[in-house]
């Protein structure tokens, strides 16, 4: 019996002597480092004169689908000096390089008010020494953007405006986001819109014969 109750109680013994000395119980997983995202770069402001190769990569950079066609030089004292030629949204569009803004305001010379006419395109934005076309330039007269193509403008607008600005703009119609002191006005008044009266002309006075 003595060695009985002796290995039992060594049994008890070892028993609690294994589980004070066991590994101490696991830690928590750690919860993963969250990645940092790079911060979106902004859009950089370009300096005259302003090359038509950057405005073309900018507007790329920008999300625009954009499909180059080719590239023509304006020649040795030709304005404009480079134009790239290019298909967005189902509409031609061209960028153009003149040397300055003074040689582009001479070359554009849009009177206030205007709209375009035969032979020019329906959209037409400039900034700095660079001017941006898009829209046929073949029938009567420019033909007017459908919803897509309106949508497709003022994407063209918001892109180019970091770049190029101050800028003007000259359209066939209204387009969304665009300033409407660039836009030029639409050729009839809205409904029930009174029209200007001509300014009465002065009545001469008679005087008298001495």
């Amino acid at each position: 019996m003595a060695r009985v109750r002796t290995l039992a109680a060594a049994v008890t013994i070892g028993l609690v002597v294994g589980a004070c000395g066991g590994s101490p119980p696991s830690a928590p997983p750690a919860s993963p480092t969250p990645v940092a995202r790079p911060a979106a770069t902004p859009v950089a402001h370009l300096s005259e004169p302003v090359k038509a190769d950057s405005v073309y990569l900018a507007l790329l950079a920008a999300g625009l689908r954009i499909v180059p066609n080719n590239a023509s030089p304006g020649g040795p004292g030709n304005e404009p000096v480079k134009r790239i030629n290019a298909t967005y949204a189902g509409w031609p569009l061209s960028i153009s390089q003149f040397t300055s803004s003074a040689t582009l305001m001479a070359a554009t010379d849009w009177k206030a008010g205007a709209r375009p006419g035969q032979g020019e395109s329906s959209v037409a934005f400039k900034g700095l020494n660079i001017l941006v076309e898009w829209g046929p330039t073949t029938g009567t007269e420019p033909k007017t953007p459908d919803e897509r193509q309106l949508a497709a403008a003022e994407a063209l607008h918001q892109a180019l405006d970091p770049l190029v600005s101050p800028m003007s703009a000259r359209t066939i119609v209204a387009i969304p986001g665009v300033p409407e002191s660039t836009v030029a006005p639409t050729a009839s008044l809205a409904p029930g819109k009174p029209s200007a009266k001509p300014a009465a002309k002065a009545t001469p006075i008679a005087t008298k014969k001495p």
